[in-house]
Order: structure tokens, then C-alpha cells, then sequence
């Protein structure tokens, strides 16, 4: 028997934050800068820009709430206006921000002893399994879909948003994954799958065989698969693998940023450490300079040296140091008299004028 599986992303697997969007992004268009698990030849951009799903998203968002947006922030005051509405869901977390749903005929059992030609047969057939889709929830806007035959079995994935209209709180029209995907609508949009499926196995027997289509369980929206399982716990390991990417990028910026801090310390500790030699390098050389009689040779030096130098300085140097100063003294008592006598003058002729 062949099951006809139409799964919703939902709780660790959800679209709720634009980052998710991102991570989602990498998985499904196969932008990893190693492919070593994928083969971005056996993927077929069905629908999207096949770049940036997130770009999708924000194409739609401007498409579809733009006009809203502008209404409801209308005659509002700066601070409870919305500037970016995707941002504004994304940072809020009471909504997702977007679906992603996975159609697929077949699991991996079925397609593993099966040709690479009965693999591609799939693609159009899982693009009428998309038509259906959105004729069924056309309030599910794709903003991707795109067909991956590099897994266990053949398969579309499309992330879209769903929007809903008719509010009263709030803008008029929001996105709304609960409301758009309820227990109800789930259970339909599976049965209306189901028996299209069921279609596309009895006309196509190149790649179905006398297979019968699995009964759809009941109190079931979808049919959940070890598979899909699987699938899904590879996608959370590549968001933390994504993860742990970036935070090793961070901490290879900080150790870099330490070195870097390391080394100036180092610098400035050793300037500190030259300054404070010099400073008792001078303290031991007056020391000694001033010593009346040394008893070492290092001693007899330094104080023979200094006596010399105190000769010279008090016969040449000192006395051109007292003139140089007492010049600029009187140039300094000239400059405090002149400004006296301008004060002076000043306030003369202003009592002349009161008079």
C-alpha cells in the first residue's frame, strides 16, 4: 500500500521567526557552502525566486499587507504603529510567520528499489498535488516550492503564509496559521489530496505498479511517516549545526579581539615598567652623585661626573638662567601694569560719562 502524506510544519519544526525562515531557506534551496548529504542538481525550483525564501515572504507580506498596514496606522501615535509588519510578527512570537508544507506519494520503502527516470517522473505530478493545494487553501499564499529528489524519496516542499481577513482587533487582514489550518480544514485539504493521489496511482503504472493507495487513518490530518520523522529531525539538526557555525564565528572574533587586547596590555605594562626603571634609574644615579665619598669606583664616577657638571652649571649655565628668568619676570610685571593702566583709564571715562 502507498501513503499520500501532507505535512504541516508545526511546534520545533514551525516557520516562527524570520531567522527559522532563513535556516529553512538553506535546506531547501541546498545553499550550504559544503553539499555533502544533498545534490543541488536533483532539486527543481517549482516555484520562488530560488535565491532567498525569505525574500519570497517579504515579497508577499508586501503584497498582501501593505495596504493594511497603512490603514491601520493611520491617526496612531508614533510609538503603537507598525513599521514592519514581518518583523513585528517574527519578534512577537504569538504567530508564525510562515507554513511549510510537504507533499509527498510514496515513502522511502516504496521509492527505494525505484529508477532515477520513475523519481523524476514525480515532478509534475507532485506539481498537480501543489495545483490541488492551493485551489483547496487559497488563502495559503506559496512563496516557495520546491521539488527535492537528493532524499529518501521524492518530494515538494513549499513554504508560504496563510492569511486570514475579517478581524476586528488589530489589522483587518493577518497572517494566521492556527486559523487558515485548523483541526477541520486539515482533515479536508487531506481528503481532497487523498483522492487525487489516488487518481495519479491508478494512471500511472510506469511508476506505481498494481499499488493501492493506503486508506486514510481516521481522526488524522495527515499522515505522519518514520520518514517525515527523520526528515524533520535532520532539518533541526542543520538549524543548530547552524547554530553552533555562528556562535564558533563569534568565538573566534572574541579570541582574536583577547589577542589583540592581550598584546596592548602587554605594551602598555612594559612602557609602565620602562618608566618606573628609568624613575629608580635616576633616584640610584643622584644616589650616587651625591655621595661626598664613594667608596666604589661606579661611585667616584658618577660623583666626580657630577661635581664637574655642577662646576660648569654654576659658572656658565645658572647665571644665563637667572637672567633668562628675571627678563621674563619684568616682561610679565610690563604686561599686569599696562593692563592696570588700561582698567584704570577705562573706568575714568566711564565716570566722566555718568557726569
Amino acid at each position: 500500500m502507498i501513503s499520500c502524506s501532507c505535512h504541516l510544519s508545526n511546534k520545533d519544526h514551525a516557520l516562527t521567526t524570520t531567522h527559522s525562515i532563513t535556516a529553512a531557506s538553506k535546506h531547501n534551496l541546498r545553499l550550504y557552502t559544503k553539499q555533502t548529504e544533498y545534490n543541488v542538481d536533483l532539486i527543481e525550483i517549482v516555484e520562488g525566486s530560488g535565491t532567498s525564501i525569505l525574500d519570497d515572504v517579504k515579497k508577499i507580506y508586501k503584497e498582501e499587507f501593505s495596504e493594511v498596514l497603512k490603514e491601520y496606522n493611520e491617526g496612531k501615535r508614533a510609538d503603537r504603529k507598525i513599521k514592519d509588519y514581518l518583523k513585528y510578527v517574527s519578534d512577537n512570537k504569538k504567530n508564525d510567520v510562515a507554513a511549510e508544507v510537504i507533499l509527498q506519494i510514496g515513502d522511502m520503502e516504496f521509492w527505494k528499489d525505484k529508477s532515477i527516470e520513475q523519481w523524476k517522473a514525480m515532478t509534475p505530478l507532485l506539481k498537480e498535488q501543489l495545483e490541488v493545494f492551493k485551489a483547496t487553501v487559497p488563502e495559503f499564499k506559496v512563496a516557495s516550492a520546491v521539488m527535492h529528489l537528493d532524499e529518501k524519496s521524492p518530494h515538494m516542499q513549499v513554504i508560504g503564509v496563510p492569511i486570514a481577513t475579517g478581524y476586528q482587533r488589530g489589522m483587518k487582514k493577518q497572517v494566521a496559521k492556527t486559523k487558515v489550518f485548523n483541526k477541520e480544514r486539515l482533515e479536508e485539504i487531506q481528503d481532497i489530496l487523498h483522492d487525487h493521489a489516488e487518481g495519479l496511482i491508478k494512471n500511472h503504472p510506469e511508476i506505481f505498479g498494481d499499488e493501492k493507495l493506503k486508506p486514510k487513518e481516521k481522526g488524522r490530518n495527515n499522515d505522519m511517516s518514520k520518514e517525515f520523522y527523520i526528515r524533520c529531525k535532520q532539518q533541526q539538526y542543520e538549524k543548530l549545526q547552524a547554530q553552533v557555525d555562528e556562535l564558533e564565528v563569534q568565538r573566534d572574533s572574541l579570541i582574536e579581539e583577547q589577542k589583540a587586547v592581550m598584546v596592548e596590555t602587554d605594551k602598555v605594562v612594559a612602557e609602565a615598567i620602562d618608566k618606573v626603571a628609568d624613575t629608580e634609574m635616576k633616584k640610584e644615579f643622584m644616589r650616587y652623585a651625591m655621595l661626598e665619598k664613594p667608596k666604589t669606583a661606579l661611585g667616584r664616577i658618577v660623583s666626580g661626573a657630577f661635581r664637574q657638571f655642577k662646576k660648569w652649571w654654576e659658572r656658565y649655565k645658572k647665571p644665563e638662567v637667572k637672567e633668562s628668568t628675571l627678563e621674563k619676570l619684568e616682561r610679565i610685571k610690563k604686561d599686569i601694569a599696562g593692563k592696570e593702566k588700561e582698567r584704570a583709564e577705562a573706568k575714568k571715562k566711564t565716570l566722566d560719562f555718568e557726569r
